[in-house]
């Protein structure tokens, strides 16, 4: 899927991992925000246990901001071993401190979708559900992390809002869109959360992947290509 070489040897902690705490965070990560159940509040973002639940999901679109600074590290080191982001769209996650849910009633019908954000309150990446996505494990997903949506007004579109998301992409701060479908691997001292275009998309899936991209300002890689 991606021309990028890891040596995973070399990704070996020095020193026996600490005691498990559940959580895997950079070294020098700001604090994160606690749990919270209510209605639209943010949820520390424990990347092990989403990377569990992720491929359960089935065929996502998935957008990351593009930007001109260099990207964060792909391996995220916990007290129990390395987290690899093997996809080069998810080494944004090394950036995201909470994670956020959200629901809309649009005139394509409901739309679901979480946003990662970072330690500014700033959103990196989101994923939204596709017609093609497991609503069940969805469901089982948000129950598990605690993630309970908040309810957004579908804005209507607006000229000035597209000229500007235009305007934004000349300068690298535009969304990128895929349609991916997530796999997590697993040894003794070694996780993974990869990412491939999915084997099947119905027609009415790729057609709202085209207009949810549309209504972000994300230019939208054809699932033909992998890169």
């Amino acid at each position: 899927m991606s021309d990028y070489h890891d040596d995973r040897n070399a990704l070996l902690p020095h020193e026996p991992a600490g005691e498990p705490s559940g959580e895997w965070i950079d070294a020098g990560a700001p604090p994160r925000a606690p749990s919270d159940p209510r209605e639209g509040a943010a949820v520390a973002l424990d990347l092990p246990r989403i990377a569990e639940w992720l491929p359960r999901l089935g065929a996502v679109l998935w957008l990351e901001r593009r930007e001109r600074r260099p990207p964060p590290s792909r391996a995220l080191v916990g007290p129990r071993g390395i987290l690899l982001l093997e996809h080069p769209s998810l080494a944004v996650l090394g950036r995201c401190d909470v994670i956020t849910a959200h629901t809309a009633v649009t005139s394509q019908g409901p739309r679901e979708w979480l946003s990662f954000r970072d330690a500014k309150d700033e959103v990196r990446a989101k994923l939204f559900l596709l017609p093609d996505t497991d609503y069940l494990a969805w469901d089982e997903m948000a129950a598990a992390t605690r993630l309970a949506p908040t309810r957004e007004d579908a804005p209507g579109w607006q000229a000035h809002t597209a000229f500007l998301r235009t305007a934004l992409a000349r300068f690298g701060t535009a969304w990128r869109a895929r349609v991916l479908r997530f796999e997590a691997g697993r040894l003794p001292w070694l996780r993974t959360l990869n990412a491939q275009p999915p084997l099947r998309l119905s027609l009415i899936g790729l057609e709202l992947a085209r207009a949810i991209a549309r209504g972000e300002g994300a230019e939208l890689v054809t699932p033909l290509h992998s890169a």
